[in-house]
């Protein structure tokens, strides 16, 4: 029992010094680090730069500058010919489905087909037109027949029925009068008998009787002769002319009838003659095809798809005159301008570069559907200058515009420069590896590097991180609004002070004329403004002549902070 617990407090003591040496060993490690970190403290550079050794750095020189906008666009026929449906819309049909289209990319030759609509309800209504002119014939063949009847009438009348009626009534005429004539002899001879008495005065009143008939019947025949000449003669052409132009008319009208219904029977020809749409000259297809992301507008040319009157189907683009489209953000359109050189690449062929010219440049923004940002976008069209049989219609195209560009510019990329109370700087490491702070003037960016105009020379190393050595450099205090007015008011003061000096060896001096009167009057009205207001006129005077700088040059070196 002595010996077990004489073991176990062995074995306890040592555990026990074990565990002391190692709190021991940690404790003086940690002495050693406050004092090594201590030391590293109160040696280095104080508000002059820090040791850097390991950070990435960028060392300055001059190159060759290019600033380029570069978008994506999609390439085009500058010089298409444009192939539309030509068949009309009529009655209630305003569009024509599609029975065959020829496969896009096809090359074809002038007369070729290339696409053929549904034409059965023009060849039904052609079928009916046909019917009409039939009747349209038929109705001006009886207007001919009635007009030639309604003339023969009148001839027929004039020459045959007047003549006729009149000779009957010459000849009634010449019988009445014959027998007037035999009435008065016998009427003369019972008298001589009846003054001898051979005659009864009875027989005497019968002879007188009978040539007073005689004499009736004769005015009577000779007032029909005068009623069928001066009258019925009259009315009766008058009825028969009339009845000619009533044919006359009728005739024009079927005439005019007939003209129309050929007309209509040649417009259905023509239009289901338009129905096979064929090539107007050589060329390659390409469909019209409308993606604008809304239902109602988009157009896929292909069997089933409905075709309104002179819509564009398939364009002939002359592959000679090329262009590529592409919008740009309204934040760079106003570095474009039209004849400024590009630099074209085709997606489709890896290493293809080809030279191109901004030749129009969107006044207005272009259209945008519901599901697009609030971001304005302009259209940019490049020609391409010179076009290779590679290059198609529908090619997806990196477009990049040569905005500024210059042989030899010092420059420094974009991330090593910060900004500062709106002033810029830049980190540079020296020959012992310390890092300091020192301002910089920049000029344009390409959005990869920004023009040095002052501050750094060839050779000198950026850091690529200049935030990171933010703890440990200090910048120029920032000023705040009130303290740069304070400045500017305290400036506008003194000047004021100066004035009023002037004035007062102005005023004093008797040979300074009118310029010297001139003078006074402007200090005065200088001084009599409140020094608020003289701080704000030059507040807006300075603000004015930062603004009168190059766009261009603003929003490039916006670019590059």
């Amino acid at each position: 029992m002595t010996a077990s617990n004489t073991v176990h407090s062995l074995g306890v003591s040592a555990k026990d010094r074990r565990g002391s040496t190692t709190r021991l060993v940690v404790a003086l490690l940690a002495v050693v680090s406050v004092v090594v970190g201590a030391a590293f403290y109160w040696n280095r550079p104080q508000a002059q730069g820090v040791v850097a050794s390991n950070e990435l750095f960028h060392t300055i020189d001059r190159s060759a500058y290019l600033h380029d906008v570069v978008e994506r666009g999609e390439v085009e026929s500058a010089s298409n010919v444009e192939v539309k449906s030509e068949v009309r819309s009529y009655r209630t049909t305003n569009s024509f489905e599609i029975l065959w289209a020829i496969e896009e990319g096809a090359s074809v030759k002038k007369g070729d087909l290339l696409i053929r609509l549904d034409s059965s309800a023009l060849e039904e209504e052609h079928t009916l037109q046909q019917l009409d002119v039939t009747q349209s014939i038929a109705s001006l063949a009886k207007a001919e027949n009635e007009l030639a009847a309604a003339e023969i009438g009148m001839n027929e009348y004039v020459l045959g029925t007047f003549v006729e009626e009149m000779n009957e009534i010459e000849s009634e005429i010449t019988l009445a009068e014959e027998n007037v004539r035999r009435a008065e002899e016998y009427l003369l001879y019972s008298g001589r008998l009846a003054a001898k008495g051979y005659v009864t005065s009875l027989q005497l009143q019968g002879d007188q009787f009978a040539l007073k008939k005689a004499k009736i019947e004769l005015e009577k025949s000779q007032t029909k002769k005068n009623v069928l000449k001066e009258y019925t003669k009259e009315k009766k052409i008058k009825e028969l002319d009339s009845a000619i132009k009533v044919a006359e008319a009728d005739l024009e009208a079927a005439k005019e009838k007939l003209g129309l219904e050929n007309k209509m029977l040649q417009f259905f020809e023509e239009q289901i003659s338009a129905c096979e749409i064929r090539a107007p000259q050589n060329g390659q297809v390409v469909y019209a095809n409308v993606s604008s992301g809304r239902d109602s507008s988009d157009f896929v040319l292909e069997p089933g798809a409905k075709v309104r009157e002179r819509q564009t189907l398939i364009r002939l683009p002359d592959y000679e005159a090329m262009q590529i489209v592409c919008d740009v953000n309204e934040s760079r359109i106003a570095l474009i301008d039209k004849e400024m050189p590009a630099t074209i690449k085709l997606d489709a062929y890896e290493g293809s570069e080809l030279m191109g010219e901004v030749i129009r440049v969107n006044e207005y923004p272009t259209p945008g559907h519901w599901m697009s940002s609030s971001v304005k976008k302009y259209a940019v069209t490049v020609k391409v200058l010179n076009p290779t049989m590679q290059i198609r219609p529908g090619l997806t195209a990196q477009v990049s515009i040569h905005v500024e560009s210059s042989p030899e510019e010092l420059q420094a990329p974009v991330q090593s420069v910060y900004e500062h109370d709106g002033s810029h700087f830049c980190f540079l490491r020296d020959a012992s590896g310390i890092v300091k702070a020192r301002q910089v003037e920049i000029g344009s960016n390409n959005s990869r590097f920004v023009v040095i105009t002052k501050g750094l020379q060839p050779g000198d190393q950026v850091a690529m991180n200049p935030r990171g050595f933010l703890d440990d450099i200090e910048l120029p205090a920032i000023a705040t609004p009130a303290e740069k007015i304070a400045a500017r008011f305290e400036e506008v003061t003194s000047r004021e002070k100066t004035t009023a000096a002037t004035e007062t060896t102005a005023s004093t001096s008797a040979e300074s004329g009118d310029e010297v009167e001139t003078a006074q009057v402007s200090t005065s009205e200088q001084t009599q403004k409140p020094a608020e207001t003289q701080v704000a006129e030059a507040v807006t005077t300075t603000t004015a002549a930062a603004d009168s700088a190059s766009p261009k040059r603003q929003r490039a070196a916006g670019g590059g902070q």
